[in-house]
């Protein structure tokens, strides 16, 4: 009976250690790092917002528009790599962004204000320019303006997204 006890302890750890291979960054598949967008790209509009993860729509930086949260804020899971590679972030107020590589379409959320939709940011002019940027190696790096869905109602005449961020899970 100990060796049937010792080949289950064996295929439970080779199990474990395939899970933990599936997934990226630390811990259940957490980012090793969250941070403003590398880009350098200025999504708002606002040039103080360089340098901040951005997340949010409208026009004005309140709790139920713009937020620029702190990277501690952030909860990033990767799972997959390279080609493979999924990213879904969570952010404070009720934000939730899922990626998943090489597409150029966000499904955007907001639980607090019951919002869902995908946002395409394929630059219809320049292909070439890429708002969804997955060209580093397990990494995804977002900066985009993009338009709402037309069934999110704007508390302001502007019905625009914004999203800055860098996730890094390597």
């Amino acid at each position: 009976m100990p060796h049937n006890r010792y080949r289950a302890t064996t295929l439970a750890v080779i199990a474990a250690a395939a899970l933990a291979a599936a997934a990226c960054g630390g811990d259940n598949g957490r980012a090793a790092a969250v941070s403003a967008s590398t880009s350098g790209t200025v999504v708002t509009g606002n040039q103080t917002d360089l340098g901040s993860i951005i997340i949010g729509w409208g026009d004005k930086h309140a709790d139920t528009a713009i937020t620029t949260p702190k990277p501690e804020d952030v909860d990033a899971r990767c799972v997959g790599r390279g080609d493979n590679l999924a990213v879904d972030i969570r952010a404070p107020h009720g934000w939730i962004i899922t990626a998943r590589n090489p597409s150029q379409r966000l499904t955007v959320q907001n639980t607090e204000q019951k919002l869902k939709g995908d946002i395409d940011t394929t630059n219809r002019y320049l292909e070439a320019l890429k708002a969804v940027d997955w060209s580093e190696a397990d990494q995804l790096d977002i900066a985009v303006t993009a338009d709402a869905p037309k069934d999110w109602k704007s508390p302001t005449s502007v019905g625009r997204i914004y999203i800055a961020i860098h996730v890094d899970c390597r």
